[in-house]
């Protein structure tokens, strides 16, 4: 009897820390995610519109108001558009 209840307390301790785990992991993928996603790709369009600043090309420019119209959209953010003409 005892050897079944010390078992099944060892059994149950794994199950425990799997779950655990297995939870914390997800925890910090999901907000590692989404709270990093959006500035990061920010940070992206900052960096090309600079380089658009440089070289003033207008097929640049429409490629550029593309991710920013899809970044405000998906962000939830207000990055305004670029005057190409």
């Amino acid at each position: 009897m005892f050897l079944k209840v010390r078992m099944l307390n060892r059994q149950q301790k794994w199950i425990l820390i799997i779950i655990a785990v297995g939870s914390t992991l997800a925890f910090i993928s999901y907000y590692t995610e989404s709270s990093t996603v959006c500035p990061l790709r920010q940070l992206s369009i900052v960096s090309q519109i600079q380089n658009y600043g440089k070289t003033q090309d207008p097929q640049t420019c429409d490629m550029l108001n593309a991710k920013i119209s899809q970044f405000n959209s998906e962000c939830k953010s207000d990055v305004e558009e670029l005057d190409c003409g």
